[in-house]
């Protein structure tokens, strides 16, 4: 361990107390960005102190970009070895967080009545796609113990998987995500189309992972789901300049499966972060194709209070580079409750049972990463 990186271990080591107390993380190409609290607001994003914002999927306006009181870049083995010294001065032993708290379901005939309604907007033209969420949710609140043995479980993410977190004043949220609303670096915007989802059986077999490849790449309503976000991006992207795609390809996570779009554009000026995310959120990824009929409209559906951000942006913006992740297969939590949401795609093709197991899956997916299975 060269004396550098020895002396930032140090000084991450003695601000690990306040960094549970109020935190933001991103793991991003192997290292991770450790933000230490308190926040602070700040007025402007594109500045050279990192900035977080997450704010409410439904209001961008409600979002704070927020400052802590110290930044720090940790390869992996950095960060851990400051939580196993921090796990060695404990007195006792946790126990696996949340794993014996009880979990209220969502409702699968509320979930019925919102697909209907959903489909009949379908079958009327007056729209293409929506994505309808529900959660699950436990009385049980977390503490800063908890929140180490999340980040314990959470090391052994794929790294196709971005880890994320943001936490203060008793609240926030963290996670895991395969899906980026955009990234900025070097004059290169980048993103993605995700959307269209095959559950797959844990600890599949080559043989198992080919039959779902095919059988993703071959679905009409998968493919249709796909190309709603894939078209829509197209539109999003070409004022910035000439775009670059690559896909569909089929990303492999450990219990599902997900269609994939690439997109790259070589810019010549660096936007203004804020104002792009904006311009990108939602996609027909998380809200409804197309987009001129408006999303809001899905907050009127049973079982949506408290969804807060879940399915938003949520972003670390510096002066010359930004990544702002999309903010689903997440853990939030309040000083009342801790929740995971679900969403889904609906289109014509789309079938109530099969989507309400994918709902099942995909929160499924988030305890078992988090360790709460």
């Amino acid at each position: 361990m060269d004396h550098d990186n020895s002396i930032t271990i140090q000084s991450f080591t003695n601000s690990f107390a306040n960094f549970l107390q109020s935190g933001a993380l991103l793991r991003h190409e192997g290292l991770w960005t450790l933000i230490v609290g308190p926040f602070k607001d700040v007025e402007k994003a594109n500045s050279s102190v990192v900035s977080v914002y997450w704010p409410d999927f439904y209001d961008l306006d409600k979002g704070q970009l927020l400052q802590g009181s110290a930044v720090f870049v940790l390869d992996d083995a950095g960060f851990f070895a400051v939580i196993e010294n921090y796990l060695q001065k404990q007195a006792s032993g946790f126990s696996k967080p949340l794993s014996k708290a009880p979990w209220l379901e969502p409702s699968l005939a509320d979930f019925v009545n919102t697909f209907e309604s959903i489909l009949a907007k379908i079958q009327s033209d007056q729209i293409k796609k929506a994505v309808p969420v529900v959660f699950s949710r436990s009385s049980q609140t977390l503490s800063p113990q908890d929140l180490v043995q999340l980040l314990v479980c959470l090391r052994k993410a794929p790294e196709s998987l971005y880890v994320f977190g943001f936490w203060q004043n008793g609240e926030g949220v963290l996670g895991a995500t395969p899906e980026i609303l955009f990234s900025f670096e070097n004059f290169k915007l980048k993103t993605m189309a995700l959307a269209g989802t095959l559950a797959k059986i844990e600890n599949s077999s080559a043989a198992q992972f080919s039959f779902y490849f095919n059988q993703l790449l071959s679905d009409p309503k998968e493919i249709s789901e796909h190309n709603f976000v894939v078209e829509d991006l197209k539109a999003r992207l070409e004022k910035w300049g000439r775009i670059t795609t690559s896909g569909p390809f089929v990303l492999d996570l450990p219990l599902l499966c997900h269609l994939k779009t690439d997109f790259e554009v070589s810019c010549q000026s660096i936007p203004e972060f804020i104002e792009l995310i904006y311009d990108l959120h939602p996609t027909p990824a998380l809200g409804v194709a197309p987009r001129s009929f408006g999303f809001n409209w899905l907050s009127e559906y049973p079982g949506q209070e408290n969804r807060r951000g879940f399915g938003g942006p949520f972003a670390f913006i510096e002066k010359d580079k930004a990544i702002c992740l999309v903010a689903i297969r997440n853990l939030q939590w309040t000083s009342k409750e801790v929740m995971i949401g679900s969403g889904c795609g609906i289109v014509e093709a789309s079938q109530m049972e099969r989507e309400w197991n994918e709902l099942k899956q995909k929160r499924y997916s988030v305890k078992k990463i988090l360790g709460l299975e």
